[in-house]
């Protein structure tokens, strides 16, 4: 896999590296800038803002600080849903289609690591690099598992080129191993942000339920400032109709048809 990847020996198809290895690092990072800044909001607010973050159930007992959290979050319930399902697939590349990091990439963006840490052309950065691509052999990763010697890198490129940025800022690149480790706590990173969303969301849910219950002129005035798309954002699987499998069906519950009423009054206005 890595035979005929080595790096650049002149300084004009060095310069020629670096410039699409940076151009393609750049385009990486610059498709994920949205969801991972809203991913790190939510991060923050579970962290220092957010009320009843341990809470398992609400009650009424917790309505005042289900209304604060109602309020400040239901109108960033659809951008947090698209945050979520843009990273998803970073942290779990290998249960979706979604784009791997092939030799050309990985050369491309290992080399501008290389070049910005000081490294020159030499048999012993030859080495180094071959063997950083060499984590990427599917081959590789058989060995590791079925050994338990090693346990294969993520294949994403977001992981990859946040693995490289993290290299370079601390200017220290001197092996493989150094490779692995901050490609593994890049994941971890995008794992953490993808599990916030998640937590995000079902606050905001536990909230929702719980102005429903026992507030229920907070929870209409909370939805008249938002639009259809929130609502429908809103609308939980376990709360919608559904058909048993003798063929008796299960009518909606009342939040789940209350958001329905809700949508459809706000689409027909176009709001």
């Amino acid at each position: 896999m890595t035979a005929l990847i080595k790096f650049p020996g002149t300084a004009v198809a060095l310069r020629e590296v670096q410039r699409q290895g940076n151009a393609l690092i750049s385009a990486t990072m610059r498709r994920l800038a949205s969801p991972m800044e809203v991913a790190g909001r939510c991060s923050e607010e579970l962290s220092h803002e957010l009320r009843l973050t341990r809470t398992s159930d609400l009650h009424r007992a917790n309505l005042t600080d289900a209304i604060i959290n109602h309020g400040r979050m239901l109108p960033r319930a659809v951008i947090v849903n698209a945050a979520h399902a843009a990273l998803w697939p970073v942290a779990h590349p290998h249960m979706v289609a979604t784009p791997v990091v092939t030799v050309q990439t990985a050369f491309l963006m290992l080399t501008v690591l290389l070049r910005s840490v000081g490294k020159v052309k030499n048999v012993e950065t030859d080495a180094l690099l071959a063997q950083c691509i060499e984590m990427f052999n599917p081959d590789s990763d058989v060995a590791g598992q079925a050994t338990g010697m090693w346990t294969p890198i993520s294949k994403h490129p977001v992981i990859l080129a946040l693995a490289i940025k993290k290299l370079i800022y601390k200017s220290v690149f001197t092996s493989a191993a150094e490779f692995r480790e901050a490609m593994a706590e890049a994941r971890a990173a995008i794992l953490r942000l993808v599990n916030d969303t998640e937590n995000w969301s079902e606050l905001l849910r536990k909230s929702d339920r719980c102005v429903f219950e026992f507030d229920r002129a907070a929870w209409d005035t909370a939805y008249a400032r938002v639009g259809a798309d929130v609502v429908r954002a809103m609308q939980d699987h376990d709360e919608e109709p559904y058909e048993e499998d003798d063929g008796e069906e299960v009518p909606a519950l009342p939040r789940w048809l209350a958001l329905e009423q809700m949508r459809l009054a706000k689409q027909e206005c176009g709001t």
